[in-house]
């Protein structure tokens, strides 16, 4: 398990050991990413998506 920085330890998925050239998987906080709103534009590859916390407190991804 690597240690991201203020967020503690990030779990490597099974079989998913990385080698040097690879870059590091990075983890951020959803509450990071949304700032206190509900939903966040996502612009990739001239596309648009939807990143939006559901009442469930989920997190959905619609294009």
């Amino acid at each position: 398990m690597e240690l991201q920085q203020g967020y503690g330890p990030v779990p490597e998925a099974e079989g998913s050991r990385r080698s040097d050239s690879a870059a590091p998987r990075r983890a951020v906080p959803s509450e990071q990413l949304l700032e206190g709103a509900r939903q966040l534009v996502i612009l990739h590859d001239g596309c648009e998506y939807v990143l939006r916390l559901t009442r469930q407190n989920k997190l959905i991804l619609t294009k």
